[in-house]
């Protein structure tokens, strides 16, 4: 379960809605589709530090909160002063008021905490391919050094290892010792990749990426990396305490000296157990706090420069990252209709699935369908959120899909009518 509010941050008047594993925004221009998205992803990440750090002390200082919101996320002037945001989960739940500059944290279970991979996909992703040396740029601490960040680290990642994208049939490839990014199209043809079609660099960035933080990170050489750097004997020691705490509840305090005793190494020190099961419990609580178990997907505008077809192999290819075995989550603005329009297929075909799954599977790949109760869409408009679903029909209200359709054949009519007036 993941909550949020959020109230006057501009243009956002009042949101309060459910997180769920996919979430889509539409809505027009500057209505705040990413300020919601910026401050979503903001409040993952808030959970991880105070969870890593295993105390919120940091965020409880004044300022703190706000301040690392607005300059990561370039939100200076759009903080008004009755500003407030509240995010809950399974593990915490915190709020920030702008008007008593207060940061409120309580834990709930604390020792359910899953660490997810979080990443923010700009729409400006192309700035990749146009400035490829990006580290020789001085850049602020904000979204836009950590996207090129992390696709320094994506891209570097498969350096050597040609990455198909989607059905359009052409390839990218890095090549790390003299840091060439290219493109092969189907007549075999090989270009720079700054030299791409828009919509080529902006959907092979976005491919990279997500390719990375769902299946790179999760490499177990890769993950071994990460474990040693990121070692955290403070966060170690205070599981281990909540283990003997337990111990105690079961009586372990009375075990006797010779009794066989189980010792684990974590970073600079020896942990003693006496049970197998405590140490599985003990190992996997340790991951589940320091390793990233599945990833938060915030994502902007997919759709850029893209084609409808390719829009739809999109989203089919977003919906198998959710039916993964990590469950991975993403949070997505839109513009486009059509995505609305393929998402509600795939969850179509999980609706038909139950009657004619072998049928469906025909239709649509078994891996892209989406459970409705997975799916949170919503509407955009003078600072709110509106729920565009039907629950009875567990689809996307096909109004506010052809919502513009409509206008045009409205406008259409009118100029029709005026055509058999002259007549």
């Amino acid at each position: 379960m993941k909550h949020l509010i959020i109230r006057n941050i501009e243009p956002i008047t009042d949101v309060d809605i459910e997180l769920k594993c996919i979430n889509l925004l539409i809505g027009l221009q500057s209505s705040g589709k990413s300020t919601v998205n910026k401050i979503a992803c903001y409040c993952s990440w808030v959970e991880k530090e105070i969870c890593a750090a295993q105390s919120p002390a940091y965020f409880e200082k004044k300022g703190i909160f706000e301040n690392r919101l607005v300059v990561f996320h370039k939100l200076e002037r759009f903080i008004h002063p009755d500003a407030y945001i509240e995010y809950e989960t399974d593990v915490v739940r915190f709020s920030f008021s702008k008007s008593s500059e207060i940061f409120q944290f309580e834990w709930k279970e604390r020792w359910r905490y899953i660490r997810p991979k979080t990443i923010y996909i700009l729409s400006e992703r192309n700035i990749v391919a146009i400035i490829p040396n990006w580290f020789d740029v001085k850049l602020e601490e904000n979204n836009i050094r950590s996207f090129m960040s992390d696709w320094e680290e994506a891209h570097s990642y498969y350096a050597g290892t040609p990455i198909g994208i989607l059905n359009l049939g052409v390839n990218y490839s890095f090549e790390k010792t003299n840091r060439h990014d290219t493109i092969r199209l189907k007549n075999q043809q090989t270009i720079d990749f700054t030299i791409a079609s828009s919509g080529l660099q902006s959907i092979v960035t976005l491919l990279v990426i997500l390719l990375y933080v769902t299946e790179g990170v999760y490499n177990e050489k890769k993950r071994d990396s990460v474990s040693l750097e990121t070692i955290n004997n403070k966060l170690i020691w205070e599981i281990y305490n909540e283990m003997k705490r337990r111990f105690n509840e079961r009586g372990h305090s009375t075990r006797q000296k010779n009794e066989h005793v189980l010792s684990v190494a974590k970073g600079n020190q020896i942990y003693t157990f006496y049970d197998k099961n405590d140490v599985d419990y003990f190992n996997q609580l340790t991951s589940n706090f320091m390793l990233p178990q599945y990833s938060n997907i915030f994502l902007e505008e997919p759709e850029l420069n893209l084609y409808l077809i390719t829009q739809r192999e999109l989203i089919n290819y977003l919906a198998k990252l959710t039916n993964d075995k990590r469950r991975h989550n993403v949070f997505i603005t839109i513009h486009s209709p059509y995505l609305l329009t393929s998402l509600n297929n795939l969850l179509y075909a999980a609706k038909v699935s139950t009657t004619q799954k072998d049928a469906v599977k025909e239709i649509v790949p078994l891996k892209c369908w989406v459970r409705f109760e997975d799916v949170g869409v919503w509407f955009v408009k003078n600072g709110k959120l509106s729920s565009i679903l039907d629950k009875d029909l567990q689809q996307i209200k096909a109004e506010k899909i052809d919502e513009v359709s409509r206008q045009l054949d409205r406008d259409y009519d009118k100029l029709m009518n005026l055509e058999y007036e002259v007549d």
